[in-house]
């Protein structure tokens, strides 16, 4: 599933790069989409469309982002089943990933900077294999210079220690890195990788797609069943539990489209 390049560098980075897995016809239409929605007000989108983001007491500044975005349009959909960036999902999770959360980012170059942050410590190396418990698939629509979004304390994810209060985002190599991207690359990584995102430059707002899994259970969001006729078979599959040992048959799917023999 994972080349022995692949498995080195996410062991090593704690995140790994696929280039222009999306084609251009479905980045276009998401960005259109993306556009809509973010226009709304949290009542005018529609069910089960929300926005975390815009619920409670958030900074006016802060980067907002749509969530449940797979319930509002195909395109969304065919995302989260991509082959190539689910090849990389299904490696890390040891065969049984549960999708708990898609979300549509909208940065200005009036957003607020995203501060380190990460989730658990829960990465390891079993049977050579390295497995995630909670990953995300950050897929960029838009082109992102250097300097700008993505950066992370590679390594992290397996720390012994915390990071210095005194290091910041805009710090440089070796110890903080910036991974710039173009449209229809996406970047997964392990939740447990300190990680955070630069002050957008640009002249066009940058849009991101962050689609999470876990590998054991669920977070209870998903499904929705009430809007259960708004998305595939398979992905309603992929929103259900994940359980160590059991394959669902949308991951068959997909390792027999791979023609892998992946066995956990």
């Amino acid at each position: 599933m994972l080349t022995p390049e692949e498995k080195w560098f996410f062991d090593h980075h704690g995140f790994i790069i696929l280039r222009k897995v999306v084609p251009p016809e479905d980045i276009q239409l998401m960005i259109e989409l993306g556009n809509s929605w973010h226009d709304m007000t949290l009542e005018e989108l529609p069910p089960p469309l929300t926005s975390t983001s815009r619920i409670g007491n958030s900074s006016p500044t802060i980067a907002h982002w749509i969530n449940n975005i797979q319930y509002g349009d195909e395109v969304f959909q065919r995302l989260v089943l991509n082959t190539e960036i689910m090849r990389v999902i299904i490696a890390l999770t040891r065969a049984a990933p549960c999708l708990v959360d898609c979300a549509l980012t909208k940065n200005y170059t009036s957003s607020d900077d995203i501060h380190f942050h990460a989730s658990g410590q829960d990465y390891s190396v079993e049977n050579g294999e390295p497995r995630a418990g909670f990953i995300n698939a950050g897929t960029s629509l838009v082109d992102v210079p250097k300097g700008t979004g993505f950066i992370c304390l590679p390594g992290s994810h397996k720390r012994n220690f915390d990071p210095p209060d005194n290091l910041s985002i805009y710090d440089g190599p070796p110890t903080v890195i910036n991974v710039p991207v173009n449209a229809g690359d996406c970047v997964i990584f392990t939740e447990a990788l300190y990680h955070g995102g630069r002050r957008w430059t640009a002249d066009y707002p940058r849009f991101t797609i962050f689609n999470r899994y876990i590998d054991n259970g669920s977070h209870g969001r998903f499904p929705i069943e009430s809007h259960r006729h708004l998305i595939s078979d398979e992905v309603y599959e992929l929103e259900q539990p994940a359980v160590q040992g059991q394959k669902k048959q949308v991951v068959k799917r997909i390792l027999k489209e791979l023609g892998s023999t992946y066995s956990i």
